[in-house]
């Protein structure tokens, strides 16, 4: 929390139950590497993955910054620590995170915006100074994009070469033609919908069979000839 929320603000949690999630997918990874070493050597061992062990591990790059420079990490609102421009900016509609990573990515990004000059202002010619002046920056660019709409924006600019993506509502991108290419929702007989497998594998891909219990149901097991 202490890295999570606006510069000067107050500590926010993530809007998302990540560090439960993580440590999910780390037990999940651990059993696969135990099994993995037990094709070699035919023995079991204790798998582990903690929540408090899995909150650290996602410290990137605030961890690497203070071994690197001891300095406490400061929160950055939406902005990276280290990159910029890798920030949500204003446009004349939906806002825009840009995550412009390389000064080629930064020049296709000025020359789409119609000043390819400021990628050579000595402020912002290099991925150091960028981060530095980011606020004079970020004002710069604001004032390109105020007469560009957000989502029309972003295409063009991926199209271009330049990462970015407009902010979506959470109905937006569940109804994003995208995640239907994708396949990421999954519609059940009985009405539920939810969100489908990320992990997509070619010869054995996930079945969706059963949908989950709603609050309140119980799960009948079913009868096998032993029980009584």
């Amino acid at each position: 929390m202490s890295v999570n929320g606006e510069a000067g603000g107050a500590p926010l949690r993530v809007g998302l139950p990540v560090v439960d999630m993580v440590t999910g997918l780390n037990a999940a990874l651990g059993v696969l590497l135990a099994l993995q070493e037990r094709e070699r050597s035919g023995r079991g061992q204790f798998v582990e993955a903690a929540l408090y062990d899995a909150g650290l591990s996602l410290l990137h790059p605030h961890g690497a910054n203070w071994f690197l420079n001891d300095q406490t990490p400061q929160r950055s609102g939406n902005a990276h620590p280290n990159i910029y421009p890798y920030d949500s900016m204003a446009t004349a509609s939906e806002p825009v995170f840009l995550a412009v990573g390389n000064d080629k990515q930064f020049g296709i990004l000025c020359r789409h915006l119609g000043k390819a000059t400021l990628a050579d202002d000595t402020r912002y010619a290099t991925a150091g100074a960028r981060s530095v002046n980011r606020a004079t920056l970020k004002c710069a660019l604001e004032a390109l994009m105020a007469s560009h709409d957000g989502p029309a924006l972003a295409d063009a600019l991926v199209a271009a070469g330049v990462p970015c993506a407009a902010v979506l509502s959470v109905p937006a991108a569940l109804q994003h033609p995208h995640t239907a290419h994708r396949g990421m929702v999954v519609e059940m007989p009985g009405g539920y919908r939810g969100i489908a497998s990320p992990i997509k594998l070619g010869r054995t891909p996930a079945s969706y069979r059963f949908a989950p219990l709603a609050e309140g149901d119980a799960f009948l097991p079913r009868a096998s000839a032993n029980d009584e």
